[in-house]
């Protein structure tokens, strides 16, 4: 079986090891005690299992993975040459463009991102030709590597089923690094945070039920008489069968025997329901470094100046330190003096008329030509002729 094969087939297993789990189950394979664990969850005091995988069923915590790893996964990436105080654009690496067989470029950086927000760890597999050079990364799932010190104590060594790797051959980035006796590993975030995610997910279900059954007392049947228990229980199954669930709503009751319907008012809202639901959004939201406003559009912010600064604040703020974590880990399989950078300014799109203003200032202040300036805005260059008619600073030169 080929090493991409027994990749792929990881992923399968984690996901059967998810389904017979149960809390505090113990998987007996030696190589694989983060995958038991992690499959396996963990209980709550809302009495609800929370693991990485169906951490994912909670609706803020999926909005909160999407809108951080496609803002990093749809960013342009170049790598550029460091030389002394100057930095110019290189060739990038095949590998960059193809990541490898099974992934786009897109699809590839989302897979990291994802894995650091889950698990707080991504492992790259670097797929190596015979000399040496890169011909493939493939991101590996993180619940299936085991992370050990080497038998010297002098580096970290990374094991997947039976094969034993090193930092030559993956990647590792931790997402949440923290000093500890286990530092190996970064801390994932869905299980520190399994208390407030097991809360968000018992609160979801609550809502459910309510529509589809009723989870709270709406109100009681008063008998005039004394009613056996015969006739108790067959009113109780009338009244459920007739009036519970979402399909049976606003159907009109009829009681016969003197019985009466007395209404008890207990609404989601008097129950604070509501307000625990948005209270457990905002607070996945901070977990994760998302504004609220992008899960819930009826969050108003209370500061800024609009949707545009707000935005640019969850740039710089939740999206360049992933960024460069990133960029630090793949800079370190490039030829020396070559980095890797992505372009945030890409998701940075102020009003045509100020983009426009700042291309002028910078071809005039002599930090920006006019081809520069059109491929920021994805137009083609000039030919020489035309940018001598446009008469400003038309081909600097990048040799000073």
């Amino acid at each position: 079986m080929s090493f991409f094969e027994r990749v792929t087939r990881s992923f399968r297993d984690d996901q059967a090891e998810e389904r017979n789990a149960f809390p505090g189950a113990q998987v007996s394979t030696s190589n694989k005690p983060y995958l038991a664990s992690s499959a396996a969850g963990g209980n709550t005091y809302a009495g609800v299992n929370v693991s990485q995988n169906n951490a994912l069923q909670l609706n803020a915590v999926m909005t909160c993975v999407r809108i951080v790893s496609d803002a990093v996964a749809t960013l342009p990436v170049d790598v550029v040459q460091t030389v002394g105080d100057k930095r110019r654009p290189v060739n990038a690496p095949s590998w960059l463009s193809n990541p490898n067989p099974f992934d786009t470029p897109v699809e590839f950086w989302f897979k990291v991102m994802s894995s650091l927000m889950l698990d707080g760890n991504a492992f790259i597999r670097v797929v190596r030709a015979g000399n040496s050079r890169i011909v493939a990364m493939l991101p590996m799932n993180p619940r299936a590597i085991r992370v050990d010190l080497s038998e010297d104590k002098t580096h970290p060594v990374f094991k997947f089923d039976d094969v034993t790797m090193t930092s030559r051959d993956v990647l590792h980035i931790k997402g949440f690094a923290v000093a500890s006796d286990n530092g190996l590993r970064g801390v994932s975030p869905i299980d520190e945070a399994r208390q407030l995610i097991g809360a968000g997910m018992a609160v979801e279900e609550f809502g459910a039920r309510f529509f589809s059954q009723g989870t709270s007392l709406t109100g009681v049947i008063e008998h005039p008489g004394k009613a056996n228990n015969g006739e108790l229980a067959t009113i109780g199954r009338m009244m459920r069968k007739k009036h519970s669930g979402l399909a049976n709503s606003h159907i009109i009751g009829i009681l016969g025997g003197g019985a009466t319907f007395k209404p008890i008012s207990v609404t989601p809202e008097q129950s604070q329901f509501l307000e625990t639901q948005k209270f457990n959004r905002a607070s996945i939201a901070a977990l994760f470094g998302v504004p609220v406003y992008m899960l819930d559009p009826e969050t108003a912010s209370s500061w800024g100046s609009g949707v545009e600064e707000q935005h640019n604040w969850f740039v710089q703020q939740t999206v360049q330190p992933w960024l460069t974590r990133i960029e630090q880990a793949f800079s370190a399989v490039l030829p020396p003096g070559q980095s890797l950078r992505f372009n945030p300014d890409a998701r940075v799109r102020v009003k045509l008329k100020e983009r426009y203003e700042a291309h002028e200032i910078g071809i005039r202040a002599g930090f920006l030509t006019v081809n520069e300036a059109r491929a920021l805005e994805d137009r083609e260059p000039l030919p020489e002729s035309k940018q001598q008619n446009n008469g400003v600073n038309p081909a600097r030169d990048h040799s000073d």
